[in-house]
């Protein structure tokens, strides 16, 4: 499948911004990089396959704050 290494970024950054934000004791806020991955891999996604419990958590941030574009 051509999106595993797409996968695998998104994951990376996933994890990274989960990290970020409990070292500084906030919830976490997906950077746009994140945002970006998860509509890559929508975009590719098997409509009868489900999405990971990760890409859903990111896809219910999408639109409720603004992205820091300096990230």
């Amino acid at each position: 499948m051509d999106s595993d290494v797409t996968l695998w970024c998104f994951d990376y950054f996933y994890h990274m911004d989960k990290a970020n934000a409990q070292i500084h004791l906030a919830p976490a806020r997906f950077s746009p990089i994140t945002f970006r991955l998860l509509e890559n891999l929508l975009d590719k996604w098997d409509p009868d396959e489900d999405i990971t419990q990760e890409m859903a958590e990111v896809k219910s941030h999408r639109g409720t704050y603004q992205l820091d574009s300096g990230r």
